[in-house]
This record gives structure tokens, C-alpha cells and sequence, in this order.
């Protein structure tokens, strides 16, 4: 969920993706009033209520994540409690204004030292249970495809007619490895309270694909609209208090309200 003051006909808005890549899916235009006065003010006063405002509306998404992570059915939890939300703010941007984003999702995996405390994901098991442990992410928003682990051989060419004309293609069959690969496994099997990991997930031969489940865009759709509500009143509120500080801080307001 990301506030952005630029020009352009929404000047809040939600969105789903990450960086340049993410979509948006909601813009909020009728702040127009509240973004102008922000804009007056000086940036370490705006981005502070910005941010305010921004968190109390991002309580629902992260709830909501939470619940969808936690009905996909746990096996280490990891995914679970990686489930977290991070403020940024900008000031380095073309029009030079101030900018609050808060970003919900998972903890990006960091190093061993992180993982002090960290208890075993399951009795018997050495694989710790931590909040930064959510390298599966991407697996479970958007699945996998059947994987065959080899080398793919050219066999032969043949030709054929496509789109009305002659093409040749080439016939390729893929010879087997005998190495393990990473499997999308279709149930727990041995893998609760036997303390086997990673075992469990090693398969050989043809891998099955796993199923996107998209808990992240799941959980925006079901928050968008409470979201969107709560961050239109706590702007408002967020503009008040800031001014508020401003006159504090510098005197007469300069008509900001």
C-alpha cells in the first residue's frame, strides 16, 4: 500500500507488486484537497503523519494476509511468521516531495544471526522456525511447473505444416539424471514430527507442480475496501495533527486548513 504525491489524476493509491512492477488497483483521488496541504508543509512533519495514517490503514491487509497464509495449512510455520510490514520514506523523487510508502508481505531471508532464539520448526527437527525464513514466497504466491531433472538430446527433425507452411522441427527426448531434485510435494507423508526435513521434499524423476495459491493477492482483495476507507479518514486526521505541530513548532499556519 503506497501514498505517492505526483501529478496524474490519483495521488494515493494501493497497490500489488513490488517496485516498478507492482499494479495499481485502487487510486485514491478524492485527497486531492488533503495532498495539496501536505505539500505545504515541511517534509519531516508530513512524512510523519503520512505514515501514521498509512499504518492504521494497512492493519487490515496484513490481518488478512495472515489469515490466508495461515488456511494454506502449516508445515514448518515459517511462511507464517514471516508475515510482516515495512514504512519507507522518500524524499528523492522527480518532483522533490515528501513520500511515505508501507509495504506488507513476507521478511525478506537474511543470515544465520537473525535466527538467535529461533526454535526448532518441529519436535525432533533441526531446521529453526524464524521470522525471516520465507524463501518458498514466490513458490506459493505463484506455484511451480512439472520439472524433470536431465539433459534434454536432440533425437530427430521432422517436418511439418504449420500456419500453411513447412517448418522443421527438431524431436528432442531427455535423458534422466539420477540427481535429486527439489519436490512440490502433494502431502506431509513422513515429514511431521519425524525430524527428516529435507528429505521429505527431495523426489527423483518427474516432479509434480505445485498449484499457485495467492495469498498476497488473495488478502489485497479481501482488505482493499477496508483499507481504502480507513486511509480516507486517517488522512484527514493525519493533515489536522500535522498542522497542529506545524504551529507549534513555526507559529500561524499560513492558512494550510
Amino acid at each position: 500500500m503506497t501514498s505517492i504525491f505526483a501529478e496524474g489524476p490519483s495521488l494515493i493509491k494501493l497497490a500489488v507488486g513490488k517496485g516498478k512492477t507492482a499494479k495499481e488497483a485502487y487510486g485514491i483521488t478524492g485527497l486531492s484537497d488533503i495532498i495539496a496541504a501536505l505539500k505545504k508543509l515541511p517534509s519531516e512533519i508530513s512524512l510523519k503523519y503520512q505514515t501514521q495514517a498509512l499504518r492504521k490503514a494497512s492493519r487490515p491487509g496484513q490481518e488478512a494476509l495472515r489469515r490466508e497464509v495461515g488456511s494454506l495449512g502449516q508445515v514448518t510455520g515459517n511462511l507464517l511468521a514471516s508475515v510482516t510490514n515495512v514504512a519507507r520514506k522518500y524524499t528523492n523523487n522527480k518532483a522533490q516531495l515528501p513520500v511515505s510508502v508501507i509495504v506488507i508481505g513476507f521478511r525478506r531471508p537474511t543470515n544465520s544471526k537473525s535466527q538467535k532464539g529461533a526454535t526448532p520448526a518441529f519436535e525432533g527437527g533441526r531446521v529453526l522456525k524464524g521470522p525471516n525464513r520465507a524463501y518458498h514466497s514466490h513458490l506459493v504466491e505463484y506455484g511451480t511447473r512439472p520439472r524433470t531433472p536431465g539433459k534434454s538430446i536432440q533425437a530427430s527433425k521432422k517436418r511439418v505444416v504449420l500456419g500453411g507452411r513447412i517448418q522443421t522441427l527438431n524431436v528432442r527426448l531427455k535423458t534422466l539424471s539420477k540427481t535429486p531434485v527439489l519436490s512440490s510435494f502433494k502431502s506431509r507423508g513422513p515429514f511431521k514430527g519425524r525430524g527428516i526435513y529435507p528429505k521429505d521434499f527431495i523426489a527423483y524423476g518427474t516432479v509434480a507442480g505445485s498449484p499457485a495459491r495467492r495469498p498476497l493477492q488473495k488478502a489485497f482483495n479481501s482488505s482493499k475496501a477496508q483499507m481504502q476507507s480507513i486511509l480516507d479518514i486517517e488522512m484527514r486526521k493525519a493533515l489536522t495533527r500535522a498542522v497542529k505541530e506545524y504551529e507549534r513548532k513555526y507559529g500561524d499556519s499560513g492558512g494550510l486548513l
